[in-house]
């Protein structure tokens, strides 16, 4: 469906999947080819943009800790931040293979995704729906993640299956309804710049499955 409306990612006809397109500033979550779980994101803002790139998913980690990088302590003032209601990564932090220390989370504050333009954080990708996205990748019910979270501590589950994750730009993306939605180009012709990277990325990765 998603090909067919021009948005060019090898998206495997079984198994999970998980899109995020960083314009629309939302996560399609799909199952055989078909979504399942749509999510508002905020993605990095313009000073700290959040890559193109295909990776994947192996682990589900509970109330995560967080240390900011060295520019973020330099240049804001942050500092080590211990699992809990005020942690920025929320109780929740799906852990991605990449090298550019990208990852998708919880977080701790929900009212931004009440915003229109969510190009707001440091890169990585907060999820609004981070529970049920947990619960979907786990193959588990929500009731259950909240159980793993009341645990207090900070640990990992390793998901069953590896899921592939694709981060995409797409000025023009479907929305709920199939409907092609123009959105804005948040990062001033990054998509064109970007879109041969993809492609090459694509045909490099076996995201169609066996």
């Amino acid at each position: 469906m998603l090909r067919s409306q021009g948005v060019g990612v090898d998206i495997p006809a079984r198994g999970k999947f998980v899109l995020v397109n960083i314009p629309s500033f939302e996560l399609v979550a799909l199952q055989d080819g078909e979504p399942v779980l749509r999510s508002r994101v905020v993605v990095g803002k313009p000073a700290a943009t959040t890559p193109e790139m295909l990776s994947s998913m192996f682990a589900v980690q509970f109330n995560p800790s967080w240390t900011p990088t060295p520019s973020m302590i330099r240049n804001e003032g942050l500092h080590y931040m211990p699992p809990g209601p005020q942690n920025p990564l929320g109780r929740i932090m799906f852990a991605l293979d990449n090298d550019e220390f990208i990852y998708l989370h919880d977080t701790n504050e929900k009212a931004l995704f009440n915003r229109g333009q969510r190009a707001l954080s440091h890169g990585c990708v907060r999820v609004e729906q981070a529970r049920a996205l947990a619960a979907w990748s786990l193959g588990v019910s929500e009731r259950e993640i909240d159980s793993m979270i009341s645990q207090g501590k900070t640990y990992s589950v390793p998901l069953n299956e590896i899921i592939p994750v694709a981060l995409v730009y797409f000025t023009r993306f479907p929305d709920e309804h199939g409907q092609l939605v123009s959105h804005p180009d948040i990062y001033s012709n990054r998509q064109a710049e970007q879109r041969s990277n993809l492609e090459d990325a694509t045909g490099r990765l076996p995201l169609g499955g066996p």
